[in-house]
């Protein structure tokens, strides 16, 4: 009787296995695009992208976000920065930098270039 409850409980799993399965294709029939995780991330994020450049100390915010995209995968880092405004820097030296908040990076994330 034990081995009963087992089997039952494993054909219920794989049920459910193969329905999610048969889910999915049935979706990628039909060419529905599910998000990526960083899609989604963008998408839930409430913040307005932010892009700020630095340079020897000055701070200007740079509206083009595309542009800044591009900038700032041509540094060879970017790193995780948490400051006020920004979570992501993006360097190469110290003279330049690119900073990011966590909307902005998931958007160029998200592009062709990176």
């Amino acid at each position: 009787m034990v081995k009963y409850s087992e089997n039952k409980k494993v054909m219920v799993i794989a049920n459910i296995s193969l329905v999610f399965l048969a889910l999915l294709l049935t979706l990628n029939l039909f060419n529905v695009q599910l998000p990526t995780i960083g899609q989604a991330q963008y998408l839930f994020d409430q913040d307005n992208p932010l892009c700020i450049v630095n340079y020897k100390n000055n701070f200007n915010e740079w509206n083009n976000l595309d542009s800044c995209c591009v900038e700032a995968r041509k540094q060879l880092e970017c790193k995780k920065d948490k400051l006020e405004k920004t979570d992501w820097s993006c360097q190469t030296g110290n003279d330049l930098k690119y900073l990011l908040n966590k909307k902005a990076y998931n958007y160029c994330r998200n592009l062709e270039i990176w």
